[in-house]
């Protein structure tokens, strides 16, 4: 079996990796290890997944996505090394452009979320059709048991022929948060963050807590959103609220009249 395992530099898809990497299960399966970079990842993701090469022997190949501005040309890849990965938003600016070359015109938001389909499942997949030669292989994604029964059911995972979800289905009972921090305990390295600022570092479909807690934290992206902002005339993030008014309830902590009861918005990423 052909397996295609996309590591977002996350704990959950890293642990999935490792399974696929050393299960008895996969020792003869055809496995290929991707992160699609984005350009808004932090250091500390990319260090992470370096140590996971390193003290794992996974061989993770690191692509990100091409955008001509011709109509009529779709989404590529290419294959970079760590030492040249984009590190200032250039894959996703070139989403943007990618997608604002037709009749669409603007950013990404909650109804048409083209970013992760455009930076991360168009050249990741590409990709793999290249390096199988086929068409022919699965997807591994990293699902824990708290993505059940909302993002995936058992149903679904029986009745799947195209994914496969280690976590779920590899163990006496699916792997979830507690299970996966008392594993992570057990390894040689760890994510150098807390998980929830992972992935692009002010990505639209996050919480409201997450991004302000983002922005606490610190990040290199705000004058990227309103630079952004500006030049399309709208904002990505929900309740159209723009990237200075959550700079604003940054800088106020975390009152009570902003809504902290919301789920990130389910992303692929």
């Amino acid at each position: 079996m052909n397996i295609l395992a996309s590591i977002s530099g996350g704990r959950s898809s890293a642990m999935m990796s490792y399974i696929l990497h050393t299960h008895p299960k996969y020792k003869d399966d055809n496995k290929v290890f991707v992160f699609a970079n984005t350009g808004m990842e932090r250091p500390e993701t990319i260090e992470f997944l370096k140590n996971c090469e390193k003290y794992w022997g996974l061989n993770i190949i690191k692509v990100e996505g091409v955008y001509s501005e011709t109509m009529g040309v779709g989404v590529g890849y290419k294959v970079v090394e760590w030492d040249e990965l984009a590190m200032n938003a250039e894959p996703f600016d070139g989403a943007i452009m990618h997608m604002n070359k037709g009749e669409y015109e603007g950013l990404p938001h909650s109804n048409v979320p083209y970013c992760s389909s455009r930076m991360k499942t168009s050249p990741i997949q590409k990709f793999a059709k290249d390096y199988f030669k086929t068409k022919d292989f699965v997807t591994s994604v990293g699902f824990r048991a708290e993505d059940m029964p909302k993002r995936i059911s058992w149903p679904e995972i029986k009745a799947e022929d195209k994914r496969i979800y280690p976590l779920l289905t590899d163990f006496e009972k699916p792997i979830g948060q507690r299970e996966l921090t008392e594993w992570w305990q057990t390894q040689p390295f760890k994510l150098g963050i807390h998980s929830k600022l992972g992935n692009c570092e002010l990505c639209w479909k996050k919480s409201d807590r997450n991004l302000v807690e983002t922005i606490q934290h610190g990040t290199r992206f705000v004058e990227w959103w309103a630079k952004h902002e500006q030049a399309y005339g709208h904002t990505s993030f929900r309740g159209n609220k723009s990237i200075n008014d959550y700079v604003k309830m940054a800088q106020q902590g975390t009152p009570m009249e902003f809504d902290f009861d919301q789920e990130d918005f389910n992303c692929m990423c």
